[in-house]
């Protein structure tokens, strides 16, 4: 898959979400869920993932500002012979409270970072700012315990790739 179709497909992506969003904001709010998203939690997520060219690994926490907007932090590791990538980032994220899916948090955000890259001699590469559109989900198996999917796509910097990190979010 190129990246004109896998760009294509993100914007497709929010499009959905935010008609979604639309259609389900002139119904009368549900009640919040305590197994959702909510304002002033702190969620912590260690994370393992794909990537298209190597296997990241790392860790992300977000502070919910309002019952929509989280705010936050990743610090995301890749590792292959003789080289090494570490990106720490700052990200925001809208999540789609709206949706009545109990369990369920859905999102969409932006990451923007710094590349931090090692390697030995003949191994080409460059350390540089990173940015990457997300969209995301996690699913609630009990009041702190969840399951996390993160899709992303490297859109600025060397280490730009497509991937998706699976991880386990506990809230705090």
């Amino acid at each position: 898959m190129n990246y004109k179709k896998i760009i294509l497909l993100t914007l497709v992506l929010f499009l959905s979400a935010s008609l979604l969003t639309a259609a389900y904001a002139k119904k009368k709010a549900p009640m919040r869920s305590s197994l959702s998203f909510n304002k002033g939690v702190i969620y912590l997520t260690p994370q393992i993932g794909l990537n298209s060219w190597a296997v990241p690994f790392g860790a992300n926490v977000e502070f919910a500002m309002t019952e929509n907007i989280g705010v936050g932090g990743t610090v995301t590791l890749y590792f292959w012979s003789g080289a090494s990538v570490i990106i720490p980032s700052v990200n925001a994220a809208y999540h789609f409270t709206m949706l009545e899916v109990e369990k369920l948090d859905l999102f969409a955000g932006a990451e923007a970072g710094f590349a931090i890259y090692n390697a030995g001699e003949g191994i080409t590469g460059s350390s540089g700012i990173y940015i990457s559109p997300f969209v995301a989900g996690r699913y609630w198996f009990s009041e702190n315990l969840g399951a996390s999917v993160r899709l992303n796509i490297g859109l600025i910097g060397d280490w730009a790739g497509a991937g998706g990190m699976f991880g386990v979010v506990f809230k705090l």
